[in-house]
């Protein structure tokens, strides 16, 4: 009987061990982190100090800047110590992210190897182009979800965490935090994520106004985001559009594929349109980013065909050598399904597959964004293309002064003084007929009760913060301005 009885008891510890392991998700790591891991070098990284001996020049307002969305780059550490600076076109981008700012469990925030990067910052704030700080919650000691964690739910590690930030805003003259919190369970990327982008929102404008708030998204939702919420808590977010098929992938396929068909259900356009980011593209457009990739997957390959079973994936690559190199391989193959390219070749063992993207398919994503009225575009990752001049000659047709020409409300209407305190006046010298002019808060709610005259806007009634103009013409052109509401 006994014995009986000890079996049993065994049995279920046994039971309730396996149930506590397969209850444990595990989340995979992202690109970001699997290419910092790649890519990047084993250097000490520095806790803050507070101390810098060399001149930073402030932001700049250039007038020349043309840009007709939002271009947000990401330069990582392991492109700016390889002679990054020399190749990226400031004036072609309206944000640098200096990419990694690294918080550890102790809220403690370590920078970046061969911080801080004076020639990059002076060289964007001298174009016009802001620079902003992105901090990650991964590749220290710590798990990347107890990490976030702690800063979601420690108010003392929050508070701590959040003067971090704005000590190193104001040490730098950085214009703005880019959080990038990844590997994050999904019972955890709910409310409390949430609850806390919206207060650190609320308080770096308050404590810095003017400066910005973003947030780096998933493509998909696998699971416990409140998309909705996420984006209303931020001055923008960034939609990491790539990764659809990783290196781990069983089958070789697109980093990043515009469409999709039958047996697969992800694609860039499904992302923005209908699926993860449906309500928010619908409803406050002007708040996503829309990021590309500049890199691609190399795997050995059963076959030569397309999404041919993996045996290895042998690296990330980058466009500065897929672009020359697919020439040698055969050239590029368009598969017209997921609407990117790619290339295959038998290195006398194995067959390899490459898939990246290149000129033409990034200038498919690009156009997705602009026919879906998205705030911007971003680049994963700064640098990547080399001394290639075709990405940025791509972006200037896109985006650059001779894009849209007439279309944008921007060129023709502005809002002065901004910051303003009690009444903002509209500039309309060619007498832009206007059918409305809605005022929204940093969550995007519409504020009622705001008097919007033919040439000035009653701001007086609202808290010091800032606020977003959604102006309206009767030709049906649509534009959001940024407006900054301030004691003076």
């Amino acid at each position: 009987m006994k014995q009986k009885l000890h079996s049993a008891i065994l049995y279920l510890v046994v039971l309730f061990s396996c149930n506590i392991v397969l209850s444990q998700e595990i989340v995979k790591k992202g690109i970001h982190e699997l290419q910092a891991e790649e890519f990047g070098k084993s250097v000490k990284r520095s806790i803050i100090s507070g101390k810098i001996n060399a001149e930073i020049i402030p932001l700049q307002n250039k007038s020349s800047k043309t840009l007709s969305k939002m271009v947000f780059g990401f330069l990582p550490y392991w492109e700016q110590s390889d002679g990054a600076h020399n190749n990226i076109q400031y004036d072609l981008l309206t944000h640098l992210a200096c990419f990694d700012f690294r918080v550890q469990l102790d809220a403690a925030i370590s920078t970046p190897p061969g911080w801080p990067w004076i020639t990059e910052i002076n060289a964007a704030h001298a174009a016009g182009t802001k620079v902003i700080m992105t901090v990650v919650n991964f590749g220290g000691s710590d798990g990347a979800d107890a990490v976030a964690w702690e800063l979601f739910t420690n108010s003392a590690k929050q508070n701590t965490f959040f003067a971090n930030v704005k000590n190193l805003i104001q040490t730098y003259s950085l214009d703005g935090v880019n959080i990038d919190f990844e590997g994050i369970t999904s019972a955890h990327r709910g409310a409390e994520l949430n609850t806390f982008m919206a207060s650190l929102t609320t308080y770096i404008h308050q404590e810095l106004p003017g400066k910005e708030v973003s947030f780096d998204g998933p493509a998909v939702n696998w699971g416990g985001w409140i998309m909705d919420d996420l984006v209303d808590s931020v001055d923008y977010l960034i939609i990491m559009a790539y990764d659809y098929t990783s290196g781990s992938s069983d089958k070789s396929g697109p980093v990043a594929p515009l469409k999709h068909h039958t047996s697969w259900k992800r694609s860039v356009k499904r992302t923005v349109e209908t699926g993860t980011y449906k309500v928010p593209t619908v409803n406050h457009p002007e708040k996503l980013v829309l990021a590309i990739p500049y890199y691609g997957q190399h795997w050995k390959t059963a076959t030569n065909a397309s999404e041919s079973t993996t045996s290895s994936h042998v690296k990330s690559t980058r466009y500065r050598n897929t672009s020359t190199e697919a020439a040698t391989h055969g050239g590029w193959i368009w598969n017209a399904d997921f609407e990117v390219p790619w290339y295959t070749w038998n290195d006398g063992s194995d067959w390899n597959q490459i898939w990246a993207d290149n000129e033409a398919s990034l200038s498919k994503k690009y156009d997705l964004a602009i026919s879906n009225n998205l705030g911007g575009v971003g680049i994963w990752a700064l640098n990547y293309d080399g001394t290639r001049p075709e990405l940025w000659s791509l972006i200037s047709a896109k985006f650059g002064a001779t894009a849209n020409v007439g279309a944008s409300l921007k060129e023709k209407i502005s809002f002065y003084p901004n910051p303003a305190n009690n009444t903002i006046n509209i500039s309309n010298l060619e007498n832009i007929a206007l059918a409305e002019v809605d005022v929204y808060n940093i969550l995007g709610k519409l504020i009622k009760g705001v008097a919007v005259k033919k040439q000035s806007v009653d701001i007086s009634n609202l808290s010091n913060g800032v606020y977003f103009f959604k102006v309206l013409d009767a030709s049906g052109n649509q534009e959001t301005f940024k407006i900054i509401k301030t004691s003076l």
